[in-house]
């Protein structure tokens, strides 16, 4: 399918008609990324604003201790190199492609300002995206920093109805920020504590109260 096909079929099918219009299209490229792939790094200078068309990316960082800490994982219609566009500043994270059909679309600083100045929807789009990747980046790192595993493990089960799914253990080790290792040693404690039951790819709540006791200390 043709690059312009393509970008015309992702702004119909996530509603975008109200940012751009099909004159629009011919402002944005169109690229593939492969799995584990950078597509910018931290403190590199960003030009455009992308859009997840499929796949995903990961987004990472590190702290000024030296831990890497995962941040977010961002997939369809997700954007990235807003908060640099709207704060003026480098690249904060690495930015890795984590699916082969990883597919981006961009549209630089330069042609928004020349074309998309007086789209005000476009920049309520852009402040509210960048304000909840912001407040998500924060939490993250708080709980990386400030309680250890058992509250945090505690924390993600209540927020999701005490039923947490995943691909894999080491994808949720990214999620919650944690090593693969800590996250297998506590679910240990939890299951022995018969507090939790782990199945191959979910964990449930078997004791509500324990559970939420623990998800009381953060």
């Amino acid at each position: 399918m043709k690059s312009s096909l393509i970008i015309e079929k992702f702004i119909d099918t996530y509603k975008l008609n109200n940012l751009f219009s099909k004159e629009n299209i011919n402002l944005f490229n169109l690229k593939k990324y492969s799995k584990g792939e950078n597509i910018l790094n931290a403190k590199d200078e960003v030009k455009h604003i992308y859009f997840i068309v499929s796949g995903g990316v990961d987004i990472h960082s590190f702290l000024a201790s030296g831990r890497g800490i995962f941040i977010n994982k961002l997939s369809p219609p997700e954007i990235f190199g807003d908060v640099e566009y709207l704060g003026e500043t480098s690249m904060l994270f690495d930015v890795i492609a984590n699916s082969n059909n990883t597919l981006i679309m961009s549209i630089s600083f330069k042609a928004i300002e020349t074309h998309l100045k007086d789209n005000s929807q476009l920049w309520r789009f852009l402040g509210v995206a960048s304000t909840r990747k912001l407040l998500k980046t924060n939490s993250a790192i708080l709980l990386k920093e400030g309680f250890n595993l058992k509250n945090i493990l505690a924390l993600h089960l209540v927020e999701n109805d005490h039923l947490i799914n995943f691909k894999s253990l080491n994808e949720l080790s990214k999620e919650l920020n944690v090593s693969y290792r800590n996250l297998t040693r506590i679910i240990k404690f939890f299951t022995d504590s018969g507090i939790i039951k782990k199945d191959r790819k979910s964990i449930t709540t078997l004791d509500e109260k324990a559970i939420k006791k623990y998800a009381k200390e953060i």
